[in-house]
């Protein structure tokens, strides 16, 4: 091959390269900590406005405080951990997300590669979660969440099933960050509903240490 040839070559490789690297890792930059802007869990559905099965209204009518997990200082569940009034750190890598809250010292990955759940995971208040991203959009969804997950404090229910999970979906414009979840679990609810909450991005923001003691309802 003549010296123009194998620069033609050269460039036109590269370029393939570059085209297909960029396609493959799309993402945002959602690096960073973010202040909450939303009031304390904002968006808890009004119970006129939720659509329960007679099973969820059942156990809507059972709750009581006591059912609370942040009174026995165990990490809330999602949606309820996610609009609560406390910073946010995202850590992002190639093969997964990182959630860090300052609540509870929460830690949640967010696995990007692909994966499926895994048969051998139990449930927990967490769940396991996997994403994608939609153009700048991250989307991720929240299987295998414990029973004794309340998605509110005024007693809204989680079942746990197979078929029950969360969707979150995360956006962000400028220095704000945006969030819409929504909860599906059809032995509770006839149709699925939504909350929302927004953070403000804190380039000098700190998590800070978060205690909790049983003995006073865990309040910090």
């Amino acid at each position: 091959m003549n010296p123009v040839g194998r620069i033609g070559l050269i460039v036109t490789v590269t370029a393939v390269a570059i085209h297909f690297t960029g396609v493959a890792y799309a993402q945002a930059d959602f690096e960073g900590i973010w202040n909450p802007q939303h009031p304390p869990r904002m968006g808890q559905p009004d119970p006129a406005s939720v659509r329960l099965t007679p099973e969820g209204q059942a156990e809507y009518e059972s709750y009581g405080p006591d059912k609370d997990p942040t009174l026995r200082c165990l990490m809330p569940g999602i949606p309820l951990g996610l609009v609560d009034p406390y910073p946010l750190e995202i850590v992002q890598q190639d093969h997964q997300i990182l959630l860090l809250y300052e609540h509870f010292h929460q830690v949640r990955r967010i696995f990007m590669d692909g994966r499926e759940a895994p048969d051998h995971w139990l449930p927990s208040i967490g769940g396991y979660s996997t994403g994608h991203w939609e153009g700048e959009t991250l989307v991720v969804r929240t299987t295998l969440m414990s029973p004794d997950n309340y998605t509110w404090t005024n007693g809204f229910p989680y079942s746990g099933d197979e078929d029950a999970y969360v969707i979150e979906r995360y956006r962000r414009d400028g220095d704000e960050l945006t969030f819409t979840g929504e909860v599906h679990d059809p032995r509770y609810y006839e149709e699925p509903y939504v909350v929302n909450g927004r953070w403000n991005f804190a380039p000098d923001g700190e998590i800070w240490e978060y205690e909790c003691i049983p003995e006073f309802g865990g309040i910090q």
